[in-house]
């Protein structure tokens, strides 16, 4: 400090501002390095994961009975079923036709499709018949037969629809039970009967002339050995038409019992 104080007055001021602004330019250097070294952290907007979750139904859905519709392949294994169908309450007949009531509609399986485009069926039977009629069909097939089914379970709704067709067709309640059975009198009803044709012969579906072809006269020789029968042969004492394309299954004894009545009358 001595030495400093005696220099001269100007050397001290100049001394001084030197230092001052090596000062300054050093300090502004640590000032930059530092700024460079630590940025100021930056706002990143990152998306916001957004997670979708299934509404789950209060229940599960019921699944839907699958049916395979018959081909060339080996025969189908058929459970047995509880028959739940309920006995009618009354023995009268309708122009010649035992009562019959509406079997359960889950207790029937596809057994296969009936004409094409808009007009195509599926049909199906009682599970307790299904297996004998695709035996049979098989059987036949063996021997160059096509059986087809052409109706099988009916409702009664449906029953009616067609009985009504049959009365503007004939005339009459009773023409028309000459041929098809009222509402509530159909062995259809069931689900162990139903109407066959040929496949070669599509043009005698549901006629007389049914009885001319080869599915009528295999059915007539060996329908028997599968459980069937023919629901109205000629001169039956029912009174009703005789229907070559109308067959019943009685081959178990659930399915024998529901047409006992009818086949104390062949």
């Amino acid at each position: 400090m001595r030495l400093f104080s005696k220099l001269p007055y100007l050397t001290r001021i100049l001394l001084i501002a030197t230092v001052v602004a090596v000062s300054v330019v050093i300090c502004g250097t640590l000032v930059m390095r530092f700024s460079v070294s630590n940025p100021p952290d930056k706002v990143k907007n990152s998306p916001t994961a957004t997670t979708t979750v299934a509404s789950q139904p209060n229940s599960i859905p019921a699944v839907l009975p699958t049916a395979i519709i018959p081909t060339n392949s080996t025969p189908i294994e058929v459970s047995k079923i509880t028959q739940v169908q309920k006995k009618p309450t009354s023995n009268q007949l309708a122009y010649g036709h035992f009562p019959y009531t509406q079997a359960n509609s889950n207790q029937m399986m596809l057994i296969g499709s009936y004409a094409n485009g808009a007009d195509q069926r599926f049909e199906s039977l009682n599970t307790e018949a299904v297996q004998a009629f695709m035996k049979m069909t098989y059987a036949a097939r063996e021997v160059g037969v096509w059986i087809i089914p052409v109706s099988g379970f009916r409702t009664i709704e449906q029953q009616e629809k067609l009985f009504q067709e049959q009365i503007k067709r004939r005339g009459s309640a009773k023409e028309a039970a000459k041929i098809s059975a009222p509402a509530g009198y159909s062995e259809h009803h069931t689900g162990f009967a139903l109407d066959l044709t040929d496949g070669k012969f599509p043009k005698k579906d549901i006629t007389f002339e049914f009885e001319n072809t080869d599915a009528y006269r295999w059915l007539t020789s060996h329908a028997k050995e599968f459980g069937f029968e023919l629901s109205f042969p000629r001169n039956n004492k029912q009174g009703v038409s005789f229907e070559p394309w109308h067959w019943r299954y009685v081959g178990s004894s659930d399915a024998a019992a529901v047409f006992a009545n009818a086949r104390n009358q062949r």
